[in-house]
């Protein structure tokens, strides 16, 4: 895409064309009419340039801005995807209440998380009206979607109103629905490029990787086929940074059992599309802890989280090859300690440091290649001066 000329370089082109015209000057003061019809001008040109250019980048998916700002990518989405991004959902919680039997806690109760809660002072609400029956178990909605207003077990939550002999406080006994972030726009715009460069072909490793891809939650399919097992799929699902509870990109049961419906049970508008007599294991990504130790460093302790959070960038990039659905061109699944270095080096130029230590869950390498479900995870770094 070419570059959009600037509002002076528009003007200096029509007012010289205008002076070529009429072989002469045009004076800075005293009778300068023309030099405002070329302001004029070339305001109205920088306004069809701008024009034009924001429909050349909303004709490709690649490119296309929101719907928000006027853009094309979610009817890219639409069309290639059959939906919109994934909203966030809020998190449901079953807790135990306490009180008399009878008593009845009315629809629309709210609770307010406490301040030793995992998520404190936000609300939820009850949907349906309860009767206390001696196991005084109710479920509540976050009011906050998304995992912003999760909850762990064993927190606790205060009614915002008192009911007659109904206890304040509640404790959450289990997370009945797990809450998700938001699908982000970049994770919604590369599912939409996937669509496009990966065609179905009735059952392939693409086509895995497509079907689970559109489980909200999901980062990312590693479809293989297992070593030894006639007609069976391991089928390695890794889970967005938000919606992983480690952070790590291991999912939650909830996200792998979403990946197995979206491939075996059919819907309103499409059959099953699990291929006969394919037996497919759901399993969740292998984590390899990766810690680095810098040895004799001088590097400035300004430098180093930024160093630190380079690594982590360059590791979320490198991830296991399926020679059935990647390009040889996108190989990117291996890390070694010389690519330590060299973003040590991009970070804190002429840093001076000994000897780098690599370890992948305990064993020490200077280089690591990850197959099958396998991804790395940085742990830690360390700066020994």
């Amino acid at each position: 895409m070419n570059n959009l000329p600037t509002l002076l370089q528009l003007y200096t082109t029509i007012l010289a064309d205008l002076e070529a015209e009429f072989s002469t000057t045009i004076p800075l003061f005293g009778k300068n009419v023309l030099r405002i019809i070329a302001s004029v001008w070339s305001a109205k040109l920088k306004s069809q340039y701008l024009l034009l250019g924001f429909l050349q980048k909303n004709t490709f998916a690649d490119t296309a801005d929101s719907v928000a700002i006027g853009g094309n990518l979610e009817r890219f989405g639409s069309v290639f995807l059959n939906r919109l991004p994934n909203p966030a959902t809020a998190g449901k919680y079953t807790v135990q209440v306490t009180g008399d039997i009878g008593q009845v806690i009315p629809v629309n109760t709210v609770y307010k998380s406490d301040d030793n809660s995992m998520s404190p002072g936000l609300l939820f609400m009850l949907d349906t009206e309860f009767t206390l029956d001696g196991i005084n178990i109710i479920e509540l909605r976050a009011l906050t979607v998304g995992v912003d207003s999760r909850l762990a077990i064993g927190n606790t939550l205060t009614l915002t109103g008192p009911i007659a002999l109904v206890d304040d406080s509640v404790t959450v006994l289990t997370e009945s629905v797990i809450p998700l972030t938001a699908e982000n726009l970049e994770d919604y715009r590369e599912l939409i490029l996937q669509s496009v460069r990966l065609e179905p072909q009735g059952g392939s490793s693409s086509d895995y990787r497509l079907w689970g891809s559109e489980v909200q939650g999901v980062q990312e399919i590693y479809p293989y086929v297992a070593s030894s097992e006639d007609s069976t799929v391991n089928l390695y699902v890794e889970a967005t940074v938000v919606d992983s509870p480690l952070g790590n990109g291991v999912p939650t049961q909830a996200i792998l059992d979403a990946v197995k419906d979206s491939i075996e049970l059919p819907t309103v508008d499409r059959p099953s599309r699990k291929p006969i007599t394919v037996i497919v294991n759901y399993l969740p990504i292998i984590v390899n802890e990766i810690t680095i130790t810098v040895n004799s460093s001088s590097i400035p302790s300004s430098s180093e989280a930024d160093i630190e959070t380079a690594l982590n960038s360059q590791l979320l990039g490198v991830r296991p090859h399926v020679d059935a659905i990647n390009v040889e061109a996108d190989k990117n699944d291996t890390f070694s300690a010389n690519d330590i270095i060299a973003t040590i080096l991009s970070v804190a130029p002429g840093s001076s440091f000994g000897s780098i230590v690599m370890t992948v869950d305990g064993v020490a390498m200077t280089e690591v290649q990850f197959l099958g479900g396998n991804i790395p995870f940085l742990d830690n770094v360390d700066f020994n001066s």
